[in-house]
């Protein structure tokens, strides 16, 4: 019998046979809740396992067949696959449910799910409009089929599939030729009407049908691509992670339990014994800065993950997520440390990060017998596989909210997980309600937890939502002393000005945050001249690589004074005697004045004032939105000094101030997108599409730049152009990989509107070596010449 193929090296059976196989190991390792009754579970699980075996059933066809077995790879018309295996899946759904009074919309999903698992989602009215001429080539393609061959295939996986699809097979000509009538004639008109009549933002308040399709996607996606790019070397297997890791780490460091390090240990004995009987879903810790909420998190994470597994029988992944990249790294080795003092080695399947700049290759499988290559690699950090995963705001949010393929493929890791949100205070005011529901609706739905990690939590949940606070806040808040606030928001500087009136204590160190680039960069050359001795400076535009030498060069001493942007604000482990912060939401004052005085050694000190440029305004209202500056002005305004116990009250006013003001209009339009699975499409009176979705839009187009900072620069843009003329575009993409983060170690964002804009090579701007000096200053950065830099 002839043998098909689902790729070049690869027979349609052994393919479907192994997508079979991890959609329902993918399928046990999900708890799905809130909306799901055990008929319900049997049903997602049937349709689920029909799209794994339909999904590729135009593979079968004579034009498929002699495309993926071509040299030249040439695609047609009557190549495609997607679209009829789609149609298929769907009757064959259909037959599963039609015993079943229910008015469902499984059936469509099982379609959407199947055409789409090469593309990107379209809104769903697009999805069911097929042009008539595409039955046409559906009938060609449908003459073509291997009925043998594939009904073969099909008996061969009967044992591992539901019972019922034994009365649809085996496959005939007749039997798809009639589906694709019904289908054009009666089913796609009638979906057309339902969509029109139910799926109305006025009608649906409900995101249950969007976790569903979601999910149902997600998993067919997964166990595609895991299996086409993995092959026998997917694995399925679970670690476990001993939670006394943790307190063998922190008896290791032997801290002395004086000062500030009493607090942090109090507040980790506190939150490990809270953890244990916590009831719900979501959880909060809410400590000061400098108090040890990485390392109290992950506890609380890990001792979550063991109750979850005595509950349900298997243990939750760990998605930890961060809104700034500057600290991934850093909180990533800090987890790597501590998962060193259980018994499994720390490996890309224990712990993995993934973010735009993440190597899917640094996480090492050398020393083990599990050797792949680097594609692989990257399938896998993709699909976050491992235990421990963390990620970025971005990566996450954008997973949650997505029409992308690549985003929503990883989208089921979201059930059964724990999320651990760390500075959740960085979620844009205006999607706080979008958060709201889209977290809620995950606790309550997918089996989730939640826990905010924060020094200033938000007013994002409502009293009612039974959010369980891990440890007493206010009680570590009241006992903080380390530094004092002096606002001097009332009377606006320059520049200039603000330097002229400086006196710095020269046994002191200084940290200046400033809110644009343009302005950090003025300071710093008045200080400059104002100063003796050596000045740090550090912006977005100063390379990662650079950026982080320099963070390791201050932590050393080496730099008494430093200006930088808000970079710095969150995460960066950096401690000063003196802050000088310019007027910022309440949020980033208090993020601001946790690297003044971190172990409560001295006495800090922070200066909050506000600076301008002339006719051009405040700085600060280039960057933040107007009521959040404005409602932190008149708060300020009200004290000639804040003692750090005090911060706590003030930050539950602005929030609740904040609260009243924001406008909920944005969050409601992508809500209704999501409530109507409206996943692209035009923005319209009730609904911006889901496609529309970013966490952090940009204030203006950027273009990234190359910068050949030293040799080891220089190698890897060599490397870069060798690549580059590689023909074959799958080796090429492969080779990119392997050098990706070395890449971006070099690369920074500036405005697109810079007149001084470096030469092109291969596509990229590029700052050649022996160019420098004409767009790169060694301690500032790329030099911005037009335009006002401001992040």
């Amino acid at each position: 019998m002839k043998v098909l193929y689902s790729h070049p090296d690869q027979s349609l059976q052994n393919h479907l046979e192994g997508v079979l196989k991890s959609v329902k190991q993918l399928w046990e390792q999900r708890q799905f809740t809130g909306w799901e009754t055990p008929e319900d579970k049997r049903r997602l699980h049937d349709l689920l396992c029909v799209a794994a075996v339909f999904h590729d059933f135009a593979k079968a066809t004579s034009y498929f067949q002699d495309y993926i077995l071509s040299e030249n790879k040439t695609k047609t018309l009557l190549s495609r696959h997607s679209l009829l295996s789609a149609i298929v899946s769907y009757f064959i759904g259909k037959k599963f449910l039609e015993s079943q009074q229910h008015d469902l919309y499984e059936p469509l999903f099982l379609f959407l799910a199947v055409k789409r698992h090469h593309g990107n989602m379209n809104n769903l009215l697009s999805e069911v409009n097929i042009h008539q001429e595409e039955r046409h080539y559906l009938l060609k393609q449908v003459k073509a089929i291997d009925y043998e061959a594939w009904n073969n295939i099909v008996f061969h996986l009967t044992p591992s599939l539901p019972e019922k699809i034994k009365s649809i097979h085996p496959l005939a000509e007749e039997q798809v030729t009639q589906w694709i009538e019904i289908f054009f004639e009666k089913d796609i008109r009638d979906w057309r009407r339902k969509i029109r009549r139910e799926l109305k933002p006025q009608t649906i308040l409900t995101i249950q049908l969007y976790y569903k399709y979601c999910s149902l996607y997600s998993l067919l996606l997964d166990a595609d691509k895991n299996q086409a790019a993995l092959r026998d070397k997917l694995k399925m297997d679970r670690k476990e992670i001993n939670s006394l890791c943790v307190d063998r780490y922190r008896t290791e460091q032997n801290w002395s339990l004086v000062g500030i390090n009493r607090l942090r240990d109090k507040a980790y004995h506190e939150v490990k014994e809270n953890i244990v009987q916590a009831s719900g879903r979501l959880f909060s810790i809410n400590l000061p800065t400098g108090l040890g909420k990485t390392i109290i998190s992950l506890k609380a994470a890990l001792q979550l993950r063991e109750r979850r597994r005595r509950e349900r029988g298997f243990a939750p992944r760990i998605i930890y997520a961060l809104p700034f990249l500057s600290v991934i790294d850093q909180n990533a080795k800090v987890f790597e440390e501590v998962l060193r003092y259980q018994s499994f080695p720390v490996d890309a399947f224990m712990l993995i990060k993934h973010h735009s700049m993440a190597d899917p290759y640094e996480d090492k499988f050398s020393g083990t017998d599990y050797e792949i290559n680097e594609n692989q690699a990257q399938v896998l950090m993709e699909s976050w596989q491992a235990e421990l995963i963390c990620t970025t705001f971005v990566q996450l949010f954008q997973t949650l909210i997505s029409n992308r393929n690549r985003a929503l493929r990883k989208f089921h890791r979201l059930s059964n997980a724990i999320l651990v949100i760390d500075e959740i205070q960085a979620v844009p005011v205006k999607f706080w309600p979008l958060m709201r529901e889209m977290l809620l609706e995950l606790t309550r739905g997918m089996a989730t937890d939640v826990i905010l990690l924060t020094a200033t939590q938000p007013e994002l949940f409502e009293p009612t939502d039974g959010l369980f606070e891990l440890c007493d806040r206010q009680k570590y808040f009241n006992l903080m002393d380390r530094v004092r606030l002096f606002p001097n928001v009332s009377i606006k500087q320059t520049i200039e000005e603000f330097v002229d009136g400086l006196n710095l204590c020269p046994e002191c160190s200084y940290l200046f945050i400033l809110n644009t680039i343009s302005s950090a960069k003025e300071l710093f050359a008045k200080l400059k001249l104002k100063l003796k001795g050596p000045i740090a400076f550090l912006s977005t535009h100063i390379p990662p690589k650079e950026r982080l030498k320099r963070i390791e060069q201050i932590k050393e001493g080496k730099y008494r004074v430093v200006v930088s942007t808000q970079l710095i604000e969150a995460g960066v482990d950096l401690d000063f005697d003196v802050i000088y912060r310019d007027l910022a939401p309440m949020e980033s004052i208090v993020q601001s004045a946790g690297r003044c005085n971190r172990n409560g050694l001295n006495k800090g000190t922070v200066y909050i004032m506000h600076l301008w440029n002339g006719k051009k305004g405040s700085f600060s209202g280039l960057v933040y939105p107007n009521v959040a500056i404005e409602e932190t002005k008149v708060l300020l305004q009200q004290f000639k000094e804040i003692k750090e116990k005090e911060l706590f009250s003030l930050i539950e006013k602005y929030y609740r101030i904040i609260k009243e003001k924001l406008s909920k209009s944005e969050s409601i339009k992508y809500l209704n997108a999501v409530n109507t699975l409206y996943f692209s499409g035009e923005e319209d009176l009730d609904r911006i599409p889901v496609s529309d979705f970013q966490l952090i839009e940009e204030e203006y187009p950027k273009i990234n730049i190359f910068i050949e900072l030293d040799k080891e620069a220089k190698k890897v843009w060599g490397s870069f152009q060798e690549i580059i003329d590689m023909q074959n575009a799958l080796e090429r993409y492969k080779k990119l990989l392997t050098i990706k983060k070395k890449f971006q170690e070099y690369v920074v964002s500036v405005p697109a509107k810079v007149k001084n804009r470096p030469p092109i090579v291969n596509d990229h701007y590029y700052v050649a070596y022996n160019s420098l000096n004409e767009y790169y200053d060694s301690e500032t950065g790329f030099i911005t010449k037009g335009v006002t830099a401001i992040s």
